[in-house]
């Protein structure tokens, strides 16, 4: 219990820390990347490819291994949609290759640019890559569950010991 009030304590002091800094600069806080010269987006599909192989991985292993429970069941659910975002994200990099500039009416903002008509084969994959998020959420969603019910069964087996050695 101790030991729980202290990693708290130290959550609150990081925080108090965090916090501010991120207040301070929140124009530098976009979950967006420019690639600047054309090799930076070639390192950028390389690592989405490497990604994916490491989720397979991971995978593979979780499937292979003999103690699986719930928390397990949602980390590799974690896998598969993170996989599928990997292959949404590369499409969506590798269509926009041979999307032309002047194909996208930027507006104030990034978010608010538009496609412009008429529609294609190549504007609709990149349109339709644009939904990644619909993978992502569902992803760390899976994770939290995982990770929460891992943490949680780890936390009963420490109860049922601490029972255990008291008795």
């Amino acid at each position: 219990m101790k030991q729980s009030i202290q990693q708290m304590l130290q959550c609150i002091f990081i925080m108090s820390i965090i916090l501010p800094a991120m207040l301070i600069a929140p124009d530098s806080a976009w979950a967006l990347q420019a690639h600047g010269a054309r090799e930076g987006i070639y390192v950028h599909q390389m690592a989405h490819v490497f990604f994916f192989f490491s989720l397979l991985y991971l995978y593979r292993d979780f499937r292979r291994s003999t103690s699986i429970g719930r928390g397990w069941n949602y980390l590799m659910w974690f896998c598969l949609f993170l996989m599928a975002w990997n292959i949404v994200a590369f499409t969506g990099h590798a269509v926009a290759a041979y999307l032309a500039p002047e194909y996208i009416a930027q507006a104030a903002s990034y978010f608010h640019s538009r496609l412009i008509g008429p529609l294609n084969g190549i504007k609709a994959v990149f349109y339709i890559t644009r939904f990644d998020h619909l993978l992502l959420v569902p992803a760390f969603f899976f994770l939290y569950m995982g990770l929460r019910n891992l943490y949680i069964s780890v936390e009963h087996e420490q109860e049922a010991s601490e029972e255990g050695g008291k008795s």
